[in-house]
């Protein structure tokens, strides 16, 4: 965790933690159960789905890190999870979830139908930019994620970029699944 700080300092306690852990949870279980079926939207390739998670809550500086680490451990999981579903019509599919930093509000589960999604999905745009971070980068040792045997762990520097309003955003991207 040594390159994004969030801890204000301050130990104030937050209420309602447990609750909101609970329905994250439970969020994230039920938009799992099942792995999505590319037929009930036949215009997309993928599925995604954000995270059930407030952004004023989760990206708040008074939020403790081990809620952040809780949640992402729970996305790996469930990408686990779904992966033991899949039949043999379902092998070529790649699932996988994001987890963005400092911003973990913008963090999603994602399932890609055929490989040549995926590899679009890769290919940035002008405005939107992900640099490849140095593999001695590493985020489950950072923020001490069990991540399951055979996954993998890809990290961007994502630089986004916005003409309208003259602003630069700058975070970083990591997946964490089926993604070589």
């Amino acid at each position: 965790m040594h390159r994004w700080k969030f801890d204000s300092g301050t130990k104030k306690k937050l209420r309602g933690l447990g609750r909101r852990l609970r329905n994250f949870t439970e969020n994230l279980n039920d938009d799992t159960e099942t792995i999505p079926n590319p037929e009930k939207d036949p215009y997309r390739n993928y599925w995604h789905s954000h995270l059930s998670l407030s952004k004023t809550y989760i990206d708040s500086a008074n939020t403790p890190n081990s809620v952040r680490r809780f949640c992402m451990q729970a996305t790996i999981d469930r990408v686990q999870y779904l992966i033991s579903l899949k039949t043999e019509k379902e092998k070529d599919y790649r699932i996988l979830t994001s987890i963005c930093l400092p911003d973990y509000f913008d963090s999603t589960m994602i399932v890609f139908f055929d490989d040549d999604t995926f590899n679009r999905f890769f290919i940035r745009e002008e405005y939107l930019r992900w640099i490849p971070l140095p593999s001695d980068r590493d985020i489950a040792k950072e923020w001490h994620l069990r991540v399951p045997e055979g996954f993998e762990l890809r990290g961007y520097k994502q630089i986004i970029k916005d003409v309208e309003e003259d602003d630069l955003r700058v975070g970083e991207i990591w997946f964490v699944g089926e993604i070589g």
